[in-house]
């Protein structure tokens, strides 16, 4: 009899290895060419939108609450992963302007009973989420406006 693994455990142990590899290869390439993540926003709206996958970030509306920013959201499968391994002090770019971004606050909560209340003082002018892959549990990371050094 083999030796059976349970979806979401392989499904887990797939996305840390691919999202430590990502994270060496951002930190890599920013080190040695200057070259900053960039992630493309997309459509607003809910869950169609989101299931396109079409490598965009979704302005979710279901997010929105007076003391959170705007939250931009993609599947881990879909691009999404790309924030995963990002830390407080990442600089990002996003596609189709010349501001970089610097991440400022990060929030994690569980997929599953989670509401807009467990967002509220998310610093940030904008936000992106995503899942993390066999877990339950969202990554939400707060976005500003990079000063000059």
């Amino acid at each position: 009899m083999g030796n059976f693994f349970a979806p979401q455990a392989v499904e887990g142990v797939y996305g840390t290895m691919k999202t430590t590899t990502d994270g060496v290869i951002d930190t890599t390439r920013e080190r040695f060419t200057g070259e900053i993540p960039t992630i493309r926003l997309g459509a607003s709206g809910g869950i169609p939108e989101l299931d396109r996958c079409d490598g965009t970030f979704t302005e979710m509306k279901s997010y929105a609450h007076d003391d959170v920013p705007p939250v931009w959201a993609a599947h881990n499968s879909c691009d999404g992963d790309a924030i995963l391994p990002w830390e407080t002090g990442q600089n990002v770019r996003i596609e189709g302007s010349d501001q970089i971004y610097e991440v400022v606050d990060i929030r994690y909560t569980p997929k599953t009973w989670a509401t807009t209340h467990d967002l509220i003082g998310l610093d940030g002018d904008l936000a992106l989420q995503t899942c993390f892959y066999g877990e339950d549990r969202m990554k939400f990371i707060g976005l500003r406006p990079a000063t000059a050094p």
